[in-house]
């Protein structure tokens, strides 16, 4: 693929990739497009439908809330509630109580008959009455629940109103409709006392409001209970309806086969469903003409997109090829030839003009690059030249050393010898880390050189410990701590001061503590102030300039930290990372005034 690459032209590739890159994703952009056109208007439909269907719902709930509530109301009548469920009444008294019942039902039933099954002890002494099986509506009496399974289920339900399909009761072999509601005496310890049930025309009540609802041509409706049982609607009533286990769902409430959309409802009150059944082909028919609009707008697209890609192979591909060979040809330190794109005020001219200038950069590098080289090996003897500063210092201080030590005058060489030894470790080669026992020796040197200069006025303890010797620090961060510690603390104490200086490791932590027991007390707001840069610069430059340097090298987690010593006086301490010294890292090799001096006089 790469030899076949290689012998294509530049058009050709242009060619090429614009039906691969172009073309070919636009064909499939205008097809993914489509589909996604029609499954919104897919969804928008829907949506409408499940509205649609919500709200015939909500109409169908209000008709069975009207007959619920006619119930309701003849539950609480009081020819109802104070019916006596024994047989002390004498004969005549039970004739006129069914009589008042019967005429208490024809008077609610106006579009739906009530049937009052009501409980007594005995059903034979009330055998002037018509029984279930023979009656469509009226006062039935009956012994108990057990008489009838749907009986049961409204006793069971304590009141609640349901919904049921029952066998008429003149015609054993029809079903129909039936809404049912449990009757609680109020003033007998609500016990049950019968049950009142809508039933002839309730179902056709439901059906007309179902049909009253303008669906598309050959949709099916059915309300149902939750089982898919048919109470109303396109299918006979018991029937079992539901939605195929393979529909795909599309949203809530909404499903789809390859043939059919089903828009369900449940009702939030009764136990029942409404589901529509709704054929694709009267959906899918205007989504179709709306995918055939999308597809001849996208092959008219694809016909300019091919003469616009003509002519831009023509205006682009040719100077392309004309600055790719130009660069090619490029030599560094040589200017780039001016050709005539480069006065083309569109993308292709600003491209020459960014190259004719890059060009111009690259040359500019070249010749700063032999600059800097040159000035690097000038730096390299300024730094050759600066070296022979130190070892001329340390000589000189070494003969300073042995002249006092002849002199008789032992302190001033020891001092001569501490001097040395300060400026050895704090100009360490130009290294900023250096190991803690050469800080230490550079801390105890200042130590030595302070308590000559101050006449033993005070003491000093330094203890580091063993695992912590070999551990790498940022040099001089111990003495400006015990400086700041002699000259604000303990310098004027006539021999009571102490100074003491501690270096330790803590699992993967370093800490200094730098402690001494002055008088004076310690301001440590001043001293924050003055770690964060807030305070007068040119107070406590020394603590301030060990504080910066430790965070600068290893984050804002560790530096300098100052609080109040117990028993008087101030503990600073320094947090810093564990960082161990390489093995057989050279040790500082600068004069020794004591050793050099060993060696001068062997």
């Amino acid at each position: 693929m790469s030899k076949f690459g290689s012998r294509m032209t530049l058009l050709q590739k242009g060619v090429l990739l614009c039906l691969l890159l172009i073309v070919g994703p636009m064909l499939l952009m205008f097809w993914y497009s489509s589909e996604k056109a029609a499954h919104a208007i897919q969804l928008q439909v829907a949506g409408a439908f499940y509205q649609l269907n919500m709200q015939n719902h909500v109409t169908l709930d209000r008709v069975i809330d009207s007959v619920d509530g006619s119930m309701v109301t003849m539950i609480g009548n009081s020819l109802i509630q104070n019916f006596r469920t024994d047989t002390s009444s004498s004969g005549l008294s039970r004739v006129r109580e069914y009589v008042s019942l019967e005429r208490l039902l024809s008077h609610y039933s106006v579009n739906v008959s009530y049937s009052l099954f009501l409980f007594v002890d005995n059903p034979a002494d009330y055998s002037f009455a018509p029984s279930y099986d023979i009656a469509n509506s009226g006062v039935i009496f009956v012994r108990d629940a057990s008489a009838l399974p749907w009986l049961r289920r409204a006793v069971d339900a304590n009141g609640v109103p349901g919904m049921g399909i029952i066998a008429r009761f003149s015609s054993r072999d029809q079903q129909e409709v039936a809404l049912y509601r449990a009757i609680r005496s109020i003033t007998d310890d609500n016990r049950i006392i019968g049950v009142l049930v809508a039933t002839t025309n309730f179902g056709q009540l439901l059906k007309a409001d179902i049909q009253a609802v303008h669906l598309p041509a050959g949709t099916e409706v059915y309300l149902t209970d939750r089982a898919g049982q048919t109470y109303a609607g396109s299918a006979p009533i018991g029937s079992v309806v539901s939605i195929p286990p393979n529909a795909t769902r599309l949203q809530d409430g909404v499903y789809v086969t390859g043939q059919d959309m089903y828009v369900t409802h449940n009702s939030e009150y009764y136990d029942n469903r409404l589901l529509y059944k709704i054929p694709m082909n009267s959906l899918v028919g205007e989504s179709r003409n709306i995918q055939g609009i999308i597809q001849t707008i996208s092959l008219v697209y694809l016909a300019v997109l091919f003469f616009f890609l003509l002519y831009a192979v023509r205006m682009i591909l040719r100077p392309l090829t004309r600055l790719s060979q130009s660069v090619r040809n490029f030599q560094p330190g040589h200017e780039l030839a001016i050709v005539p794109e480069m006065t083309r005020t569109d993308e292709i001219g600003y491209l020459y003009r960014s190259v004719q200038k890059m060009t111009a950069n690259i040359n500019e590098l070249i010749r700063d690059r032999y600059l800097m080289e040159i000035r690097q090996k000038e730096s390299e003897l300024i730094l050759l030249h600066s070296q022979i500063t130190p070892h001329l210092l340390y000589n000189t201080l070494d003969s300073i050393y042995w002249y006092g030590l002849r002199g008789g005058m032992p302190e001033v060489a020891e001092m001569v010898k501490d001097l040395s030894t300060l400026l050895r470790i704090g100009l360490s080669r130009g290294k900023e880390l250096i190991r803690v026992k050469e800080e230490r020796q550079h801390v105890e040197a200042y130590l030595q050189l302070q308590e000559k200069r101050y006449n033993h006025s005070f003491r000093y303890s330094l203890e580091v410990d063993a695992d912590a010797e070999e551990g790498l620090v940022p040099k001089v961060i111990i003495q400006p701590l015990v400086e700041n510690s002699i000259v604000h603390g303990i310098g004027k104490m006539d021999g009571e001061g102490e100074v003491s200086v501690r270096v330790y490791r803590q699992r993967d932590r370093l800490l200094v503590e730098v402690a001494d027991n002055g008088f004076r007390p310690v301001n440590l707001e001043k001293i924050q102030a003055i770690l964060s840069g807030q305070a007068d610069p040119d107070k406590g430059f020394g603590i301030r300039n060990v504080h910066k340097r430790i965070q600068l090298r290893f984050g804002d987690e560790f530096g300098l930290a100052y609080e109040v010593r117990p028993g008087g006086g101030a503990l600073a301490r320094i947090r810093l990372p564990w960082l161990p010294g390489p093995e057989g890292a050279p040790r500082l090799n600068g004069a020794d005034p004591e050793k050099q001096g060993q060696d001068q006089s062997s």
